[in-house]
């Protein structure tokens, strides 16, 4: 059978510094990177101002320091080539996968459809270092030692930095880091694979499809009852809550949905209707106070308010292409 991991193979860490070198960065100053950001490590990566603290959602931010450089370099040597390995029905965090063309991948074949929306519940905060490091060394074929190099790059302590911590403070993949959206993917495909193949299992004489955006799980079948698709949601909770006991994956049942497209169904702030996409409720609510505006503003604001409705209608001009 063949193997759905990306064979990354990396034995030590001066053959990760081989591998993200380049002209402008030969190996012994991407090796010097590499020591520099291990020793400073904590110097290099803060707290950001949008992180959402009352739900304990803390986005990092490493702008402007060697870590940023680093990571960029391991996301787009070392992860971003073996992107064709991933399932087309995962978006997010892959090369040329929107969440405009996974909103278009519900729409299906087959009318009368209904929607099931889920949310996992802090995604980034459940996937732990133990995680990361599997999936560089048995997954991937890395060394221990370079898997754990990898893996002490990509993730930080649980909670606020600064916060209460100690030695069994959990470490966690890291919101924000450029890493960390494939990352994400690739330590949790076996969880995806299993609600794809549950979906064929309740959902095969209707026409099902699914879409997983980072966190968000989107699934759409035809001519199907609400009560079936509440079974299919009770299947789905099960296998991201049992499947691996050392990482459950909770669901957050305030964005639990199911609703029928004809009733306005949207996933991704995304208007699903019979065989096209459009702007969802809020995005068309902004759109219309930018063109009321446009009438009170004066010439001071005009400028920035009109460069909202070219983003706008840009915008919807993607929604109406993707069919092409």
């Amino acid at each position: 059978m063949k193997n759905r991991y990306p064979n990354i193979v990396i034995r030590s860490k001066n053959e990760l510094a081989k591998r993200i070198s380049s002209k402008k960065l030969p190996p012994k100053e991407a090796l010097s990177l590499i020591n520099d950001v291990l020793i400073n490590y904590d110097k290099y990566w803060k707290d950001s101002k949008k992180s959402n603290v009352k739900e304990q959602k803390f986005l990092r931010t490493t702008v402007g320091t060697p870590l940023n450089t680093l990571l960029r370099l391991i996301d787009r040597k070392i992860l971003k080539p073996h992107d064709q390995l991933i399932p087309d029905f995962i978006f997010g965090g892959v090369s040329g996968r929107s969440h405009i063309d996974a909103a278009y991948s519900l729409l299906g074949e087959q009318r009368k459809r209904v929607l099931l929306e889920m949310d996992i519940s802090k995604f980034y905060e459940q996937i732990s270092r133990k995680r990361v490091f599997y999936f560089f060394h048995k997954k991937s074929g890395c060394s221990v030692k370079a898997s754990n190099i990898l893996a002490d790059l990509c993730c930080v302590p649980l909670g606020k930095k600064g916060g209460e911590q100690n030695k069994q403070t959990k470490l966690v993949l890291a919101r924000g880091f450029s890493t960390s959206p494939r990352l994400a993917i690739w330590t949790n495909l076996d969880f995806f694979l299993k609600l794809k193949w549950e979906m064929h299992k309740q959902l095969k004489y209707h026409n099902p499809k699914i879409v997983m955006f980072v966190d968000d799980i989107g699934l759409s079948a035809s001519r199907v009852s609400i009560e079936k698709m509440r079974s299919v949601q009770n299947e789905f909770e099960q296998i991201l809550l049992n499947s691996d006991r050392n990482q459950p994956l909770p669901i957050n049942q305030q964005k639990t949905l199911i609703q029928p497209f004809k009733d306005g169904a949207e996933h991704l702030g995304i208007r699903l209707g019979r065989n096209k996409i459009s702007l969802g409720k809020q995005t068309q609510a902004k759109f219309n106070r930018v063109k009321t505006l446009i009438k009170k503003s004066g010439d001071n604001k005009l400028k920035k308010i009109m460069r909202k409705k070219r983003a706008y209608h840009k915008y919807k001009q993607q929604l109406q292409d993707v069919a092409n």
